[in-house]
C-alpha cells in the first residue's frame, strides 16, 4: 500500500473519530504531512522550505504564510518545538517520529479490502474490448486518488503562481527526496474508478458510508491549499451568491438529476444561515444562447450535459425549450432572482472596477473560443467586484457578494489578475470561486462537517461528470464507420440517442476516442446495438420474474390460506365432534337415570307380586288372611286383572300392563331431564320399548366420527 493510500485511510478514520466533536477537522489532516516533516525531523522548521515540499506533493496551492498558520496546530501536538526566541521571531525544531506501523483501524482496513475486492472483479464487466489490467495495489491507490483527490476532469491540479523565492540547494536536496504528486489521474483510470464507484453506490449500499467519508477528505483538500480560511460554524450571513450560466442551468436540472442533487443541497444548506443567490442578466443570456445552440443542431450531433440529460429521459424536450425561451422565469419558479444589472448600472461603482480593467481582464482571457464566453466572464468579474464596494475579506461569509462557477481557469485568472490589480491581497477571498469551494464552504460553515450530505452529493455529480460520454468519442466512431461501412451510419446517429447505446459506448471505450479503431468499429455499434437489446431484454425478464415472483407470492398466500381454513375447518369439526360427543354422554346419562328408576320401580312391583304370591300359598294352607278386608280387595284386583286379561285375550288386543306404565313414566321423567339440559330437541332420538329407553343411533355423529380419525 502506498504512502497516499495509507495516509488517506488514517485521515478517515480521524475524521472518524472527530465527526460529531467540537474539534476542528483540519487536525485530522496532519497525516498527510507527515513525510515532510518525518525528512525535517530535527532541523529548523521554515515554513518556506515546508510549503515547497507540500506543492512537490499533492500540487496544492501552499505557501510559507499558509504553512506558518500551522504552527500552533504542530505545536499542540508536539511535532514543533520552541527553541528560541527574539523577539516576534521564534525558532522551531521539529520533532517528528514517523509512525511506520500505524495504520488505520482493523475494521475501516476490512472494509478497504472488501471494496478492493469487487474493483478487481469490475472491469470485465464495463468492457471486454480492452484488457484493463492493474494489480490489487495499483488498484488501492488508484481509487484512493480519485475519491481524496476528486480528480473528476484532471485539472483539479495546477501549478500555482506564488511569487515566492526558490528555496536554497540545501532545501532543494530535501524536498528532492519526496516523490512528485499531484499529476491528473489517467483518463482510462478515472473513468473506470467513476464507473466502479457509481456500480457500488447502486449495488453495494454497505459501501456507500465509506465512499462518502473518503470523498469528504477531497473536500477539505480545498481547505488545505488556504488555512487561513475560517472553519468555524456560521450561524448568519448577508453573502449573496451569484450563480454562473451552466450552475444555474443544473440547479434547473437541465444537466441531469445528479447535478442538480448536488448543487440544491449545497444551496439549501447556504439559505438556511441567510445566504442569498441570484443570476446575472448576461448569464442568463449565455444559459438561452447555450440550449438554443444545442436544440438547434440535429439530434445526433448534439451534446453536452443537457442532451444526455434529454436521453436518459431525466428531463423533457418541451421542458429545456421553455427553459430557453424564457429563463428569468423558470429561474423565477425555483426561488433565484435575476438581479437586473449590466455595465452602465451604478456608476458610482464603477471605480471598484473601472471599463478599463474589464476590457483588459477581456483581452487576457485565452479560454473559450467564443467572444460571447468570453465576455460574459469578464462582465461577471466587473459585476461582481463592483457589487463588493471594494470590502473584501478572508471570509467568504463577509465579502458580500460572490460568484460561484465550475470554471477552474476562469477561477485562477480571476484571482490572479484581482491580485496583481491590488483589488484583493493574498489573503483575501477573490471575487470568483470553484463550485466545489462553496460545497467545501456550505460543508463546514453551515455545521454539517458532521454530514455526509455535501460530500456524497459531490461524489455523485463527479462520477456524473466523469462518465458523461465525450463528443470526441462520438465523433471517432462516426469517422470510422464512414471509412469502413457508411450505409451504418443512420443507424449509429439512431443510437446515439438512446442512453443505453450511449453509456455501453463510452464503457467499451473507457470514454477515449483513441481507442476507436477502423478494426473495432463494427464491432462498437454491435455492442451498442446490443446494449439496447439487452436492456429491453433484462426489463422483459426483471418484469416476467416480477410476475412469476407475484404469481409464487399468490400461490404462497393462497396455499396459507388454504392450510389457515383447513386448519380452522379441523378445530371447528373437532369441536363439534366435541359436542356431539358431550351431547352423546348427556343422553346416554339421562337414558341410563331413567332406565334405572324404571328397572327399581319394575322390581318393587315384582317384589309385591311375590309377596302377595306367598302370601296366597300361606293362605291356602293355613286360611290365615280369610276374611280380611285387604285380602278381599288383593283378590277382587285380581279377579279385576284376570277379567281384564280373559277380555283383551278374547279381543285379541295386546292388555296395557306396566311396560306401558314404566313407558310413560321413562317419557315423563326423560322429557323433563332434556328440559334441564337444553337438549329437548333431542327427544326425538329416544325410543320408549319395554319400559325402557333405548337411545338410537346418530348419523351425524358417526359420519364427525369418521372424519375425525381420518
Amino acid at each position: 500500500m502506498s504512502n497516499v493510500t495509507r495516509r488517506a485511510l488514517r485521515v478517515y478514520a480521524a475524521l472518524t473519530e472527530l465527526k460529531g466533536n467540537e474539534n476542528d477537522v483540519l487536525d485530522a489532516l496532519t497525516p498527510f504531512f507527515e513525510p515532510i516533516l518525518a525528512l525535517m525531523n530535527g532541523k529548523v522548521f521554515d515554513p518556506y522550505t515546508f510549503s515547497a515540499g507540500v506543492r512537490r506533493l499533492y500540487r496544492w496551492r501552499f505557501t510559507g504564510d499558509i504553512a506558518s498558520t500551522l504552527i500552533p496546530r504542530f505545536e499542540r501536538k508536539g511535532i514543533l518545538k520552541k527553541r528560541a526566541q527574539a523577539g516576534q521571531d521564534t525558532v522551531w525544531i521539529v520533532n517528528f517520529t514517523d509512525p511506520q506501523g500505524d495504520a488505520a483501524p482493523p475494521a475501516i482496513l476490512s472494509a478497504f479490502e472488501r471494496i478492493i475486492d469487487e474493483f478487481e472483479k469490475f472491469p470485465p464487466k464495463v468492457t471486454d474490448l480492452l484488457s484493463y489490467k492493474k494489480s490489487r495495489e495499483e488498484l488501492k491507490d488508484i481509487l484512493i486518488r480519485f475519491l481524496v483527490m476528486m480528480d473528476a476532469s484532471g485539472e483539479g491540479a495546477f501549478a500555482p503562481q506564488l511569487g515566492e523565492l526558490e528555496p536554497g540547494a540545501e532545501a532543494r536536496a530535501l524536498i528532492a527526496k519526496l516523490e512528485e504528486g499531484g499529476t491528473p489521474l489517467d483518463p482510462n483510470d478515472r473513468y473506470m474508478c467513476a464507473r466502479f464507484v457509481q456500480h457500488l453506490m447502486k449495488n453495494r449500499r454497505e459501501s456507500v458510508p465509506h465512499l462518502t467519508r473518503l470523498s469528504s477528505i477531497g473536500l477539505l483538500a480545498e481547505v488545505v491549499e488556504d488555512f487561513l480560511k475560517p472553519t468555524h460554524v456560521e450561524t448568519r450571513t448577508d453573502l449573496t451568491v451569484i450563480l454562473d450560466a451552466p450552475i444555474a442551468l443544473d440547479l434547473l436540472g437541465c444537466s441531469g438529476k445528479a447535478l442538480k442533487d448536488d448543487i440544491a443541497t449545497v444551496i439549501a444548506a447556504l439559505k438556511k444561515i441567510g445566504a442569498s443567490f441570484i443570476v446575472f442578466p448576461i448569464s442568463c443570456i449565455e444559459m438561452q444562447h447555450n440550449l438554443r445552440s444545442m436544440l438547434s443542431l440535429p439530434p445526433e450531433q448534439r451534446r453536452g450535459y443537457t442532451h444526455n440529460a434529454m436521453i436518459k429521459r431525466e428531463i423533457g424536450l418541451d421542458f429545456v425549450q421553455a427553459v430557453a425561451n424564457n429563463p428569468e422565469r423558470a429561474l423565477d419558479n425555483i426561488g433565484i432572482t435575476v438581479r437586473q444589472i449590466g455595465m452602465d448600472t451604478f456608476p458610482h461603482n464603477h471605480r471598484y472596477f473601472t471599463l478599463e480593467q474589464h476590457d483588459d481582464f477581456l483581452n487576457s482571457i485565452t479560454w473559450g473560443n467564443n467572444v460571447n464566453a468570453r465576455e460574459h466572464d469578464a462582465t461577471c468579474l466587473t459585476l461582481t467586484a463592483r457589487l463588493r464596494e471594494g470590502k473584501q475579506n478572508s471570509d467568504v461569509f463577509k465579502t458580500r457578494y460572490v460568484m460561484v462557477t465550475r470554471n477552474t481557469r476562469f477561477v485562477g485568472h480571476a484571482r490572479n489578475y484581482a491580485l496583481q490589480s491590488r483589488i484583493i491581497n493574498p489573503l483575501q477571498e477573490g471575487p470568483i470561486i470553484h463550485a466545489r469551494d462553496l460545497a467545501t464552504t456550505a460543508w463546514l460553515r453551515t455545521g454539517l462537517g458532521a454530514d455526509e450530505t455535501i460530500p456524497r452529493g459531490y461524489l455523485i455529480a463527479t462520477c456524473d461528470r466523469v462518465l458523461q460520454v465525450r463528443p470526441e468519442v462520438r465523433n471517432a466512431l462516426a469517422n470510422q464507420l464512414a471509412l469502413v461501412t457508411p450505409e451504418r451510419l443512420e443507424q449509429l446517429n439512431l443510437l446515439l440517442l438512446d442512453a443505453r447505446s450511449v453509456q455501453k459506448l463510452a464503457d467499451e471505450t473507457l470514454n477515449n476516442e483513441n481507442i476507436v479503431t477502423s478494426e473495432n468499429a463494427e464491432h462498437l455499434l454491435d455492442v451498442m446495438r446490443e446494449a439496447t437489446a439487452e436492456e429491453l431484454r433484462g426489463k422483459h425478464e426483471a418484469q416476467l420474474a416480477t410476475e412469476r415472483q407475484a404469481a409464487a407470492e399468490s400461490l404462497e398466500r393462497a396455499s396459507s390460506e388454504v392450510s389457515r381454513l383447513s386448519e380452522q375447518l379441523a378445530t371447528l369439526q373437532m369441536r363439534e365432534a366435541q359436542a356431539l360427543a358431550l351431547k352423546e354422554s348427556q343422553l346416554k346419562g339421562v337414558v341410563g337415570d331413567v332406565n334405572k328408576q324404571a328397572s327399581r320401580i319394575e322390581f318393587s312391583f315384582l317384589a309385591v307380586l311375590l309377596v302377595l304370591g306367598v302370601a296366597g300359598g300361606v293362605n291356602f294352607f293355613t286360611s290365615y288372611f280369610d276374611g280380611h278386608w285387604i285380602w278381599n280387595s288383593i283378590l277382587m284386583l285380581a279377579g279385576l286383572v284376570s277379567f281384564a286379561r280373559l277380555v283383551f285375550g278374547l279381543l285379541e288386543r295386546p292388555m296395557p300392563a306396566l311396560a306401558t306404565l314404566l313407558n310413560y313414566f321413562c317419557r315423563n321423567r326423560a322429557g323433563k331431564k332434556l328440559s334441564t339440559l337444553g337438549l329437548l330437541d333431542e327427544n326425538y332420538r329416544l325410543g320408549y320399548k319395554a319400559g325402557r329407553i333405548i337411545l338410537l343411533e346418530s348419523k351425524e355423529l358417526i359420519v364427525l366420527e369418521k372424519a375425525s380419525k381420518e
